[in-house]
């Protein structure tokens, strides 16, 4: 019997080399978990996974203050100026609660975060802050596999305390909102749309991580084959002479208030496209561009900029429209700018 010592010693030492390697990597992988699980307590980073359940309460909160204002019929309706469309601007006690317990409250959840509101605080001392029992309610009801932490630095949360506030005055609830969003490095990622009246509900999507079950439910619905315009109701401008020169006389238009209403039947497929031809904050805009572009849809002006920018610093104005697609973007873009 021959006995290959050599080759015994080869196979040795090519197995121990080997788990030698692997147990490297496994120290590796156990400091790196180790560390990413830590930092998301310190200031220097922030989980996006909290800050979506955070974000979440905040929206669902500033619901509870708009539901509230108008249960006592004192809206306390004031002016904040003309649009560019010479339409007047309202503002409510409403808008003012609910700006103030959503800010107030991801201001104190997440004090490194840049939060930037359409309105501005007002008597914020009379809203009771959310004791904040229901966080990890919340975030056991978010299925959105891992988690990541990013620097606080790149993240800017664009709220919008209520969207239609003109039809909220007009008992039009149902085109009514409370909107948060989440860019980093000026990219929205996650966005949250909170419905606070009949039938209430929240929708929420992160993108590359998942959605409510409300949208997922709508994931695969048939896109109707003949474009179905959504366009601003109060805001139109010359959106309707213009789709139908675009798109023919018979193209179907529906006319809605509310920009977060708006995003949420393009993305249920309600509508194949939001159209919005003049100028528009991006308060307006970000929560719902999150949640359309995390469905695999896209949003961009009417020029076809896509690289929409939500950072700290950008201008707050969309000066060149909007359009918003689950679907053939690319073809609403060129029918539209080629009238």
């Amino acid at each position: 019997m021959i006995v290959n010592i050599g080759a015994n010693l080869r196979i040795h030492r090519l197995g121990l080399c080997t788990t030698i390697i692997l147990l490297i990597l496994l120290y590796l992988y156990a400091i790196r978990q180790s560390s990413y699980y830590a930092s998301k307590s310190s200031n220097d980073f922030v989980s996006l996974k909290l800050l979506l359940a955070g974000a979440i309460k905040a929206a669902e909160v500033g619901g509870v203050e708009v539901v509230g204002v108008h249960e006592k019929s004192k809206l306390g309706i004031e002016s904040k100026g003309k649009t560019k469309e010479g339409i007047d601007d309202p503002v409510t006690l409403a808008d003012y609660r609910s700006h103030c317990a959503m800010y107030n409250y991801l201001s104190l959840a997440f004090p490194s975060v840049t939060v930037i509101s359409e309105e501005r605080s007002k008597d914020c001392d009379e809203v009771v802050r959310p004791s904040g029992t229901e966080e990890s309610m919340v975030l056991e009801q978010i299925d959105s596999g891992w988690d990541v932490a990013v620097d606080p630095e790149h993240v800017t949360v664009w709220i919008d305390p209520l969207d239609a506030t003109k039809e909220y005055t007009e008992s039009l609830l149902e085109y009514v909102t409370t909107m948060v969003c989440i860019a980093v490095k000026g990219v929205p990622v996650i966005g949250i749309i909170h419905k606070p009246f009949i039938p209430k509900q929240t929708y929420w999507a992160w993108a590359f991580h998942g959605s409510s079950k409300n949208l997922q439910s709508f994931s695969s619905k048939k896109v109707p084959r003949d474009p179905i315009l959504i366009v601003s109701r109060s805001h139109a401008g010359k959106v309707h002479n213009a789709s139908k020169t675009a798109l023919g006389e018979n193209v179907k238009i529906i006319s809605a208030a509310g920009a977060g209403y708006k995003f949420l039947e393009v993305a249920v497929g309600n509508a194949t496209a939001y159209v919005h031809m003049t100028a528009i904050k991006k308060w307006d805009v970000c929560a719902g561009a999150a949640i359309i572009k995390a469905l695999g849809g896209t949003v961009s002006s009417l020029s076809g900029d896509t690289q929409l920018d939500f950072g700290a610093t950008d201008s707050m104005v969309l000066e060149d429209g909007l359009l918003a697609t689950m679907r053939s973007h690319k073809w609403y873009l060129d029918k539209f700018n080629n009238i």
